[in-house]
């Protein structure tokens, strides 16, 4: 069910028990809630099961960079695509930065493979003579901050009764101002943490993750007809 910033507010006036005060006004309420739905949103993040994940594509022509989505938070994948099909893209370290040209990437793996690094809000392809191509970047987007009293929180949030998270949240603030006794708001928010990220883990329980077969991405090019940079 979709939870508007105007249900989020009443709440979390219910919670602090100032629904008819002026106290606090609209404004600071909002920006209560905006706070708590950060704060809700990176508990989700942490547990890297893919509920905001997303999909974008772009080609570089000229260079080898390619330029962050405006709403870009996490990265989750680079693909490349080769031969109509898509290949993993693996990350190069910060020291390495000078490594990957293309007589190395041939000669040790005898394929050309693209790595990548995210430097800033740009993606730097490497080895740079081959960055040329087609990629699908797998990411996280950023939160958008609610503004209007229609706006909502993603249903990823709302439809486990997690958003009461960010309605504690904003209740404790509003008393913190106050300068009175936040112990139960906190005592209940923690609460919530627990069970939040418990239960936020693991969504497939029937395969959960494995571990990463890096070696086999050694043959991905050649097989599909890289092997000599194409």
């Amino acid at each position: 069910m979709a939870v508007t910033l105007t249900q989020l507010t009443t709440r979390s006036k219910q919670l602090a028990d100032m629904v008819n005060s002026s106290f606090i006004g609209s404004t600071e309420w909002t920006d209560y809630i905006n706070a708590g739905y950060a704060e809700l949103y990176d508990l989700i993040v942490a547990a890297f099961e893919d509920y905001f994940t997303t999909t974008t594509t772009s080609t570089i022509t000229t260079g080898n960079t390619i330029s962050l989505p405006a709403a870009f938070y996490k990265l989750r994948g680079l693909d490349y695509s080769l031969n109509g099909s898509y290949v993993n893209c693996t990350q190069f370290g910060f020291s390495e930065r000078n490594m990957q040209s293309t007589w190395r990437s041939t000669a040790l793996y005898n394929r050309a493979g693209r790595q990548y690094r995210i430097v800033g809000d740009t993606l730097y392809i490497v080895p740079e003579d081959m960055a040329a191509g087609t990629y699908q970047l797998w990411y996280i987007p950023a939160i958008t901050p609610l503004s209007g009293g229609s706006d909502t929180i993603p249903t990823s949030l709302s439809k486990f009764g997690w958003e009461e998270y960010i309605c504690l949240y904003a209740a404790e603030r509003a008393q913190n101002k106050q300068e009175n006794d936040v112990s139960v708001l906190q005592a209940q928010r923690q609460q919530l943490i627990a069970r939040i990220t418990s239960m936020a883990a693991n969504r497939n329980v029937d395969q959960p993750e494995k571990i990463t077969d890096l070696q086999a991405d050694l043959y991905n090019y050649t097989i599909l007809g890289d092997n000599n940079g194409a």
